[in-house]
C-alpha cells in the first residue's frame, strides 16, 4: 500500500513539473524589468552630438516612449510605424505619408496629422511639413531619397513635450517617474497602438558602468545590462549560451544568462583636428601604413569586431575589402625619408575602457615607423591626433556615411542617385577618405546581456532593442505571477486593428 502512495505521490510530482515547465515557456502580464546603463542623462532627448554609448541608451530609452513615422529592417527596407503607406515623386524632393488611425498620445490626445506635422516641421526647419486629412506631406529643394531612412532615425520619434519638457509619445512605455541622470521608471501604456507591453514596468537606472553593471548583474539586481562587446563576442565564439562579462577590473560569468552581440555598428577612427600639427599628407598617410590593425583586433579588441580601413563595415556595402587594412611600416619609413617630422599628440576619450589601450598600441607602431607620438587623455581641442568611436545607426549605407561623416568633422557626401548605387556610394567614401582626414580602424559591435528570468527577448542586430520581437516591449519575467494564478489575461497584446476598423 505504501509503494502504491510513493508511486502516486511521484506520479503528481513528475505532472506538477511538467505544467510548471509548460506554464513557464508561455508568456504572461506582470513585473518590473530591470535596466542599467552606461549614460547619465540630464534631460530625455537626444542631442545631434553625443558619444556612441549615449546615443544608444538615449536612443533605446526613448523608443520605448515614441514612435518614427517609419523603422528599417536590417535589409534597410522601410516597415511601417506611425505611417502605414508612403511615397514620393520622381525627384524625391516631395514626399507624402498616410498616418495610422486611432493612434494616441500617453496623456490621449490624438497623434493626429497636424500634431505629427508640427513636431517634424521643428525637428526640421529646412523641411516643409503639411498636415492634410490623415496624412503629411513632406517637400524638401534637394533630394531625399534616403528619406526614409531619416525619418526611422531615433532623433525623429514623435515626441510632444510637457510643461517640464518631458517626453509624450506613442509608444508602448509612459514616463512615470524620472530622475535626471539616476533613474527612469517606465510604466506599461494600456493604449499603445502595438497593444500593451508584458512587463507592467521598466526601472531603467542610468550612470552605471560597465563594472558596476556586471556586479549588479551577477548580484540578481538588474535583468538586462549592457556588456563588453570582446566578452559576448568570446561566449559566442564559444557556442555557449553562459555570459562572461569583464571590464578593466571586473569580470562575471553566469550560466544561466545569456549574451547578445550587434552588427558592427560602431566606427573607431583616428582623426585629425584642423588645427593638427600633422598637416603633411605624406606624414598622415605614414601612420596610416603604420598601424598594425589585427593583433590589436585580436588581443586588445579580444576578436570583437573587424579591422578596418573604410567608414561603412562590409555588411552595409560589400565592398570594404576593396580598403587595404595591411600595415607595411617599411613603405611607412621610406615616405618620411628625409623629413623632419613634430611630435603628435594622440588623445583618447578617458571614459572609453578600450581607448587607452588602443591608443597606446597605435603609439607603439607609430615609432616603429619613426613617427613620435604621445598619448593623452587631455580632450582639450589642441591634440594633434584624436581617437574617436562613432554610431552608425541605420542599415541605410548612404545614412550612416553622412552620420559618421557629420560626427568625424567631415563634409556631407553628395546626395547617391540613384539611391544605393554601390559605384556612387564607394566614390562617395572614397572622397571622404582622401587626404587621410580620418584613418579608420575598427568597425566593432556593442553588446548587451539578459539575466535567467527575461523570457522573449532577442535583440537585434542593429543594437536598438527596439525592433519587433527585438523590443523590450515584448519581453517578460518568469515567476513573476502569483502561484495559481491563471494565464489568461484579457489585456491585448500585439498591434491593434486601427480605430474605426474594429
Amino acid at each position: 500500500m505504501r509503494r502504491i502512495a510513493y508511486r502516486f505521490l511521484a506520479i503528481s510530482l513528475v505532472i506538477a513539473a511538467a505544467g510548471r515547465a509548460r506554464a513557464e515557456t508561455r508568456p504572461h502580464y506582470g513585473g518590473t524589468l530591470r535596466v542599467m546603463l552606461q549614460s547619465a542623462p540630464q534631460t530625455l532627448d537626444l542631442p545631434a552630438n553625443v558619444a556612441p554609448a549615449d546615443y544608444w541608451d538615449l536612443a533605446r530609452t526613448l523608443s520605448l516612449i515614441g514612435d518614427t513615422l517609419v523603422k528599417l529592417d536590417m535589409q534597410g527596407r522601410a516597415q511601417p510605424g506611425l505611417a502605414v503607406e508612403w511615397q514620393s515623386d520622381a525627384s524625391a524632393t516631395h514626399w507624402q505619408f498616410t498616418l495610422r488611425r486611432g493612434v494616441k498620445f500617453h496623456d490621449g490626445a490624438a497623434a493626429s496629422a497636424g500634431a505629427v506635422a508640427q513636431i517634424l516641421g521643428a525637428l526640421h526647419p529646412g523641411w516643409n511639413v503639411r498636415a492634410s486629412a490623415d496624412s503629411v506631406a513632406i517637400d524638401s529643394e534637394t533630394p531625399m531619397p534616403s528619406m526614409l531612412a531619416e525619418l526611422a532615425l531615433p532623433r525623429n520619434l514623435v515626441l510632444r513635450r510637457n510643461a517640464s519638457g518631458g517626453p509624450i509619445g506613442t509608444g508602448p512605455f509612459l514616463v512615470a517617474e524620472w530622475e535626471p541622470g539616476k533613474l527612469l521608471k517606465l510604466a506599461a501604456s494600456d493604449v499603445s497602438w502595438t497593444g500593451r507591453p508584458f512587463v507592467d514596468a521598466i526601472e531603467i537606472e542610468f550612470g552605471k558602468s560597465l563594472r558596476e553593471q556586471a556586479i549588479a548583474f551577477e548580484l540578481s539586481k538588474a535583468d538586462i545590462i549592457e556588456a563588453a562587446p570582446e566578452a559576448a563576442s568570446g561566449s559566442q565564439r564559444r557556442g555557449t549560451s553562459s555570459l562572461s562579462l569583464s571590464s578593466s577590473s571586473s569580470s562575471l560569468s553566469s550560466s544561466s544568462s545569456s549574451s547578445s552581440l550587434s552588427l558592427p555598428v560602431e566606427l573607431l577612427a583616428l582623426v585629425f583636428p584642423v588645427n593638427s600639427r600633422a598637416q603633411d599628407p605624406h606624414l598622415r598617410e605614414a601612420l596610416a601604413l603604420a598601424i598594425d590593425r589585427k593583433p590589436i583586433q585580436a588581443v586588445l579588441l579580444k576578436g570583437a569586431g573587424e579591422p578596418a580601413a573604410s567608414i561603412l563595415p562590409n555588411w552595409m556595402t560589400g565592398y570594404s575589402a576593396v580598403f587595404s587594412v595591411q600595415a607595411d611600416p617599411q613603405r611607412a619609413r621610406t615616405l618620411l625619408a628625409g623629413s623632419r617630422q613634430p611630435a603628435l599628440n594622440l588623445s583618447y576619450d578617458p571614459k572609453d575602457p578600450q581607448a587607452q589601450l588602443v591608443a597606446e598600441r597605435i603609439a607603439l607602431n607609430a615609432r616603429e615607423a619613426g613617427i613620435t607620438v604621445q598619448v593623452s587623455a587631455s580632450l582639450s581641442g589642441a591634440e594633434d591626433i584624436r581617437l574617436m568611436r562613432v554610431a552608425l545607426p541605420s542599415p541605410d549605407p548612404e545614412t550612416s556615411l553622412a552620420e559618421a561623416g557629420r560626427q568625424l568633422g567631415l563634409p556631407r557626401p553628395a546626395s547617391l542617385v540613384p539611391q544605393n548605387s554601390v559605384e556612387n556610394l564607394y566614390q562617395a567614401e572614397r572622397s571622404l577618405l582622401d587626404g587621410d582626414a580620418v584613418i579608420p580602424l575598427f568597425h566593432v559591435p556593442v553588446a548587451s546581456a539578459a539575466s535567467g528570468p527575461v523570457r522573449g527577448w532577442s535583440p537585434d542586430r542593429l543594437g536598438l532593442w527596439s525592433e519587433t520581437g527585438a523590443s523590450l516591449a515584448d519581453v517578460w519575467l518568469a515567476d513573476q505571477r502569483p502561484a495559481g494564478k491563471n494565464l489568461a489575461d484579457p489585456r491585448p497584446y500585439g498591434p491593434q486593428p486601427e480605430a474605426g476598423l474594429r
